[in-house]
């Protein structure tokens, strides 16, 4: 993630689906921001949404007035955000700067004890999970990878994690994401939620079975609570 996009549209939905996630299922959550550093491409920052409290507000009244305090570009740091409080009190946070590839398992192992007594947690990476090798050419920060989800549901962890759908159809995006997670050992029979913004912003989630049924009903809550946010049906898992 950056920080200029602090407080923008898709931040308004990856946060108010993590408070009701941690209201509902009464799990500590943890963030691994997947910091990197800012880019100059003009691209990101819609904030319209802040202008429109009777079309938004209802997805989360309190955290809609909250993020009003992003409006100005100075307080859009992780520290102002923290204390904020946009995020429960008790929500741990792991900001170390997204690693390049031959420190990368450092990294990982450095967010995974920082985030060790969380038991939900967050991958906000800046695109999504890695994608085609040739296209992620001298640009791994700006991934997670299936391996580091992988390793935090191993870890009995109920796992989050976003995918922005760009030029691509979201469905197809979709399947070939719950795809590769399977084949890394995750499971994904959970639905995927879309935001339908643009870019079109996409929620993976990874349960551990004793909390799966749980997890279900909390994001099927979650989805009916605005219709801007919409939910996948599974498919079927292959082989």
């Amino acid at each position: 993630m950056q920080e200029r996009y602090l407080g923008d549209v898709h931040d308004y939905i990856k946060f108010a689906l993590l408070r009701h996630l941690e209201k509902t299922l009464d799990v500590r959550i943890g963030v691994n921001w997947y910091l990197t550093d800012p880019e100059n491409n003009g691209d990101g920052g819609q904030r319209d949404f802040l202008d429109k409290p009777a079309e938004w507000g209802r997805l989360d009244k309190d955290l809609f007035g909250k993020l009003q305090f992003f409006r100005d570009p100075a307080c859009r740091t992780l520290d102002e955000f923290e204390q904020a409080e946009i995020l429960p009190k008790n929500t741990l946070y792991y900001e170390n700067k997204v690693s390049a590839k031959e420190g990368r398992s450092l990294w990982h192992e450095q967010a995974t004890s920082a985030l060790s007594e969380a038991g939900l947690i967050f991958l906000d990476q800046d695109n999504g999970f890695e994608i085609k090798p040739k296209s992620m050419a001298g640009r791994t920060h700006k991934y997670a990878l299936y391996s580091e989800a992988a390793g935090y549901y191993e870890r009995g962890k109920i796992v989050i994690a976003i995918q922005f759908a760009a030029k691509v159809k979201p469905n197809d995006r979709v399947e070939e994401v719950r795809n590769k997670l399977i084949i890394n050992g995750c499971p994904a029979d959970l639905p995927v939620l879309r935001g339908r913004v643009t870019p079109n912003i996409l929620f993976f989630t990874v349960s551990p079975s004793e909390h799966a049924k749980k997890v279900r009903g909390a994001l099927s809550e979650f989805e009916g609570k605005s219709p801007v946010v919409r939910g996948f049906k599974r498919i079927e898992m292959i082989d």
